[in-house]
C-alpha cells in the first residue's frame, strides 16, 4: 500500500487547513462489512449528536465529539448554522468528505462535462490528481477538489463573455489541461499566447503557467510567477496569486516536514509564508482572499505559534456566542490537541501540560481521554471544587469499583435531570460500578426503567450499551434472552467506524450489490459479543439444549444455539442429548436435514459417531461455538476462502471478560468449564482423527475415500496448530495407501501441516 505523506493538497482558491495529515494507516488484507453495535469513538447520528443527544460518553470518542459533549453538559448548545458545521466537520473527519475519491472524482467530472461546451467529438482529458515522490514510495494529493471547482467557475465566467467557438477560447481551454496534466507528474507548461491575444486570455495564461509551475513542484518558478501577477494591479488573479505565494512556501515547508536535518529550513519556509499572509490581510485591496489567508495563517500558528492559537481556539469553542467559523475551528483544534498528544515532536511534549492549564475545555477532554488513576483524582477534585456536571461525569467515566469517594459520585448521578444530556452517560457508568460493586438489585432497577422509558429517546448505541449491563444482571435465562438480542447500529469494514457502509441502500444499475448479505440483517436482532462469549464459556451443554428451544429467540438465532449444542453433545460422547437435538437441527437447518436423517438412523455408539463425523465434513458451517452478528457469511456446505471452516480451540478473546450472568451456579459454571476442556481441540484435527477412526472401525465403507479427502482438506482450510500435521497425515497416509487409485486420492496430492511447526515423523 502507498504511504501518504504529510504534504498539502493544492487548491486555486481554498485551503484545507490540515490537508497535510494523512489519515490513518489501514493494514492490508481482506476487509469484511461486520456489524457494529455501538459507537465508541463516533457519534452514531450526527445530526442528533450535535443537537445536544450526545448518548452515552466514552474516554474513546474523539476529541471534537468529546468537545460537543463538554459543551452540552455545561448547558451551552449550538446554533443551528453551528451544528450544520459540527456534521460536516464530522463527515470530514469520519468519512474524509473533503477529499475522498467520491467527491474528488464528482469534480473531475463536472469539469470534463463543462470543457464539452468548448470542445466535443475529442477524447476526454485522464486527469490523476496524485503525486508521487521520487525520493520514496510515498504520495500527495496534488490537485484536490477545489482546483477543479475553480476552472468549472472561471470556464463559465469566460463564456458570458466570450463565444464558445472563439478561438482564443481553445486556447485558454488547452491551457487549462495542460494545468492539469502537471498534478501526477511534471508535464510542458501551457504556452505562452500570442501577442495580439485579449487582455482576460493573457491574464488567465500568466495565472494558468503558474498553477502548472505549482502542480509540477516548481516552486522557484511558482513563487516568481505568482509574485509578478500579485504585483499586476490589473490582474484579475491579483488577489488570489498574492495568497497563493503564501502556499508556495508551505508547500516547500511540508515537502521537508519529517527531515529532521531540515529542521531549520523548514522553519524558514513558514515564516516567510507567515509574513506574506500578514501582508495579505493587512491589504485591504485583496479584502477577496482575507477568509482563506486567516485559515491558512492558522496553519502557520499551528507550526511556529501552537500555544498562542490553542490559546484562542479553546476560548471560542467554549464561548455560547454563535461561531461563524465553527467549522474549521473544530478541525484546527482537534489537530492541535493531536499534535500534543498523539504526535508530539520534542518541541511539542510539554503543550499537552500547558493546553490544559490555559483552557477547561482542554483539560476536561484530556482528563476524560487519559488513563491512571491521576485522571481520576483530578476529575474529582474539579467536581468537588465546582459542582459542575461535566466534572461529574469525568469522574464517573474514570472511577474504579475501589475509587475514593464512588459512592458519593454515584450518589450524585441521581441528582441529574432526565432532560440533561448528560444523563444517559452518568447513569450508565453509575450502574457500571454499581454492577461491579454488588449492588445488582439497584443497578437492576437503574437500568430497567431506563431501558423502560421511551422519552428517553435513545439511540441504538446507547440501548445496546444498557443492555449488555444489564445482560450481566440477568437472573434467569429468560432474561438473558431478552437482554442477548441487539439491532446493530450500523455496518463497518472490520469494525471501523469511519469506514461505514449503509447496507440498507440498494447497488445502483449496472454494480454488483456487495451488501446484500449484509442488508438482510440490518433490521434483524443479533448476538453481539458478551452474549457468544456466556454461551461459549459459562453455559454448560443443558443449558444451551434450552436455549436451542427457547420461544423468545427467533429462529435463525436459535439454529445457531441448536447446531452448537448437537456439536457439543457429538463432541462430549452425549449421546442422548445430540438424539434429541438432531430433529430441532433438521428443521431449523434445511442444508443439514438429509445428513441428519442418517444421523438419526445410524445405530447407537461409533456408526452414529461417524454418521456426525461424515455431516461436518461435508459442511464447514458445522462448530460447537455460537456465532456472534451475522456469522459465517459463506453457504453452509461450502468452503470460505479466509478459514472460517469448522472450528478452533475456544480461547479468550484479548482484552475481553468472560462475565457469567448470575443466575448461573458454581455447579453450572464448573459443568461448562469441564466441557470446554474436553472440547479444546480444532475442527481440522477433530475430524482428521475422527476419519481415519472410522476407516478402522468400517473398512468397507463407500464414502471412505471421499471422507478421508476432505478431511484432509480440513487441515488445510480450517483451523492449524502443531497438531495438525500429524492428524492430517494419518487421514493422507490411510487414503494413499488403502485408496490410491480412487479419484478422491488424485484430488488429495498433499497433507498439510502448521508452517511454524515441526514435521511429523515418517
Amino acid at each position: 500500500m502507498k504511504k501518504l505523506s504529510r504534504v498539502l493538497s493544492a487548491s486555486a482558491l481554498t485551503c484545507a487547513l490540515f490537508a497535510l495529515s494523512s489519515p490513518p494507516a489501514l493494514a492490508c488484507g481482506p476487509d469484511f462489512l461486520l456489524p457494529i453495535f455501538a459507537m465508541d469513538s463516533r457519534p452514531e447520528q450526527f445530526a442528533d449528536f450535535a443537537n445536544g443527544k450526545v448518548g452515552i460518553i466514552h474516554p474513546t470518542m474523539n476529541r471534537s465529539a468529546l468537545l460537543v459533549a463538554y459543551r452540552e453538559f455545561n448547558n451551552l448548545p449550538f446554533s443551528e448554522a453551528e451544528q450544520r458545521d459540527l456534521v460536516r466537520n464530522w463527515q470530514a473527519e469520519y468519512e474524509n468528505t473533503d477529499n475522498n475519491e467520491v467527491v474528488r472524482d464528482a469534480a473531475i467530472n463536472n469539469w470534463i462535462a463543462a470543457r464539452k461546451k468548448i470542445v466535443t467529438g475529442e477524447a476526454e482529458p485522464k486527469i490523476y490528481t496524485d503525486r508521487t515522490n521520487p525520493d520514496s514510495y510515498s504520495s500527495f494529493s496534488n490537485c484536490n477538489v477545489g482546483a477543479f471547482d475553480n476552472a468549472v467557475k472561471t470556464l463559465d465566467a469566460r463564456l458570458e463573455k466570450t463565444k464558445a467557438d472563439d478561438a482564443n477560447m481553445k486556447d485558454w481551454l488547452r491551457g487549462q489541461d495542460q494545468v492539469f496534466t502537471n498534478c501526477s507528474e511534471a508535464k510542458d507548461l501551457p504556452a505562452p499566447v500570442a501577442a495580439d491575444a485579449p487582455d482576460w486570455l493573457k491574464a488567465d495564461r500568466a495565472y494558468q503557467i503558474a498553477a502548472a509551475h505549482f502542480y509540477a513542484t516548481r516552486y522557484d518558478e511558482a513563487k516568481a510567477a505568482f509574485e509578478q501577477i500579485a504585483n499586476n494591479s490589473a490582474s484579475p488573479w491579483r488577489d488570489t496569486a498574492a495568497y497563493l505565494l503564501a502556499r508556495v512556501y508551505i508547500r516547500q515547508a511540508s515537502a521537508i516536514s519529517e527531515n529532521e536535518a531540515e529542521h531549520d529550513k523548514m522553519l524558514a519556509y513558514y515564516q516567510q509564508a507567515e509574513k506574506q499572509l500578514k501582508s495579505v490581510l493587512a491589504d485591504k485591496s485583496v479584502a477577496s482572499v482575507h477568509g482563506a489567508a486567516q485559515q491558512l495563517l492558522n496553519l502557520i500558528n499551528f507550526r511556529l505559534h501552537p500555544d498562542a492559537l490553542h490559546s484562542d481556539l479553546a476560548k471560542k469553542l467554549a464561548d455560547k456566542t454563535e461561531n461563524a467559523t465553527l467549522f474549521q475551528d473544530v478541525t484546527d483544534y482537534r489537530r492541535l490537541l493531536d499534535k500534543a498528544i498523539e504526535y508530539p515532536s520534542d518541541a511539542d511534549k510539554e503543550l499537552d501540560v500547558k493546553f490544559r492549564q490555559t483552557a477547561e475545555l482542554t483539560d476536561w477532554i484530556m482528563t476524560v481521554q487519559a488513563e491512571g488513576n491521576d485522571a481520576y483524582t483530578h476529575a474529582v477534585e474539579k467536581w468537588q471544587a465546582t459542582k459542575n456536571t461535566a466534572w461529574l461525569v469525568a469522574g464517573l467515566l474514570k472511577a474504579a469499583p475501589d475509587s475514593p469517594d464512588v459512592a458519593k459520585l454515584i450518589e450524585a448521578s441521581k441528582s441529574i435531570e432526565k432532560t440533561s444530556p448528560a444523563f444517559l452517560t452518568a447513569n450508565y457508568h453509575a450502574v457500571r460500578l454499581q454492577t461491579a460493586l454488588g449492588q445488582s438489585d439497584e443497578a437492576r432497577k437503574i437500568l430497567d426503567a431506563m431501558l423502560g422509558d421511551v422519552s428517553l429517546a435513545m439511540n441504538i448505541s446507547a440501548t445496546n450499551q444498557l443492555l449488555s449491563e444489564r445482560l450481566l444482571l440477568a437472573q434467569d435465562l429468560a432474561e438473558f434472552v431478552k437482554f442477548s438480542q441487539r439491532h446493530t447500529a450500523a455496518f463497518g469494514y472490520s469494525e471501523r467506524e469511519n469506514q461505514l457502509v449503509d447496507v440498507t441502500s440498494p447497488p445502483k444499475a449496472g454494480e454488483e450489490d456487495y451488501s446484500k448479505n449484509e442488508r438482510a440483517w440490518a433490521q434483524r436482532v443479533m448476538f453481539d459479543g458478551d452474549a457468544v462469549r456466556m454461551m461459549n464459556t459459562s453455559m454448560s451443554l443443558s443449558l444451551l439444549k434450552q436455549l436451542a428451544v427457547h420461544p423468545d429467540l427467533p429462529d435463525y438465532l436459535r439454529s445457531r444455539v441448536a447446531l452448537s449444542a448437537w456439536m457439543r453433545a457429538v463432541l462430549l460422547d452425549d449421546e442422548t442429548s445430540a438424539r434429541e437435538l438432531a430433529p430441532e437441527v433438521a428443521q431449523l437447518i434445511p442444508e443439514l436435514k438429509t445428513l441428519m436423517a442418517g444421523y438419526s438412523k445410524a445405530k447407537d455408539g461409533k456408526a452414529k459417531l461417524y454418521e456426525a463425523v461424515w455431516l461436518m465434513l461435508k459442511n464447514p458451517a458445522t462448530r460447537p461455538l455460537v456465532d456472534q452478528g451475522t456469522g459465517r457469511m459463506s453457504a453452509f456446505n461450502a468452503i470460505d476462502d479466509y478459514r472460517d471452516n469448522w472450528w478452533c480451540i475456544n480461547t479468550p478473546e484479548e482484552g475481553k471478560t468472560n462475565a457469567a450472568p448470575p443466575f448461573l451456579t458454581k455447579e453450572q459454571l464448573a459443568q461448562a468449564t469441564a466441557e470446554n476442556a474436553k472440547l479444546a481441540i480444532s475442527g481440522s484435527n477433530f475430524l482428521a482423527t475422527k476419519t481415519s477412526e472410522w476407516a478402522e472401525f468400517a473398512p468397507k465403507e463407500k464414502r471412505l475415500p471421499e471422507a478421508l479427502a476432505l478431511a484432509v482438506k480440513s487441515t488445510r482450510f480450517g483451523c492449524q496448530n502443531c497438531d495438525t500435521g500429524k492428524a492430517s497425515k494419518a487421514a493422507f497416509d490411510v487414503l494413499k495407501d488403502r485408496f490410491g487409485s480412487s479419484e478422491w486420492k488424485k484430488k488429495t496430492p498433499y497433507w498439510f501441516k502448521d508452517e511454524g511447526c515441526e514435521t511429523p515423523a515418517k
